[in-house]
């Protein structure tokens, strides 16, 4: 694989600048995302975007969990990703779905010069209502967009954070043909 393949490059960033993420760049971003594979192509996908000019953009940061709150509140947008309205017929691959729909978001993103953190950390029911998610929906996950920022002006107690780099196991560890393996 390419180095500057946005696979490789994409990492969760906590570095953003204070700048709004234009619309066509939101446009190509959400188009990216609604051609995830999805099973029975039942796309149950709902995103809502929130701009960092929008009025409720503060109300979302305040949903966030306090850790989250630090940063992304210099991102230029905040991506919720939930389901459709759930029902008894219940397919437990939506989240699967809405998984593969916020990843290819984040490589479009990423292909676009910008910076993600997809976060689990916020409260579901103070989302659900600030951007009106029926009760019968779920928030599968929040996704920050924004342009990178300025290392010298993140807070010391981000910086490790944003220095880290991004590992992942030797494919041995995770991968066998035929059936599991030793090295699982």
């Amino acid at each position: 694989m390419s180095p500057d393949n946005p696979i490789l490059v994409r990492k969760s960033s906590v570095n953003f600048m204070e700048d709004p993420i234009q619309d066509n760049e939101v446009n190509s971003i959400i188009k990216a995302a609604m051609w995830a594979p999805s099973s029975r192509n039942a796309q149950p996908w709902r995103i809502i975007g929130v701009k960092s000019n929008s009025v409720k953009f503060n109300q979302i940061i305040e949903c966030l969990s306090s850790d989250n709150r630090v940063w992304a509140k210099k991102s230029g947008l905040i991506l919720i990703f939930s389901t459709k309205e759930i029902d008894e017929k219940f397919n437990p691959k939506i989240f699967l779905d809405i998984g593969f729909s916020g990843q290819n978001a984040m490589i479009e993103a990423t292909r676009l010069g910008l910076e993600t953190h997809p976060i689990g950390g916020w409260d579901e029911g103070l989302v659900k209502s600030v951007v009106n998610i029926p009760s019968e929906s779920k928030v599968g996950f929040l996704l920050v967009v924004g342009k990178p920022g300025n290392e010298k002006t993140l807070p010391d107690e981000l910086i490790d954070s944003h220095q880290k780099i991004r590992e992942r196991n030797d494919i041995e560890m995770n991968f066998n043909y035929d059936q599991w393996g030793e090295k699982f």
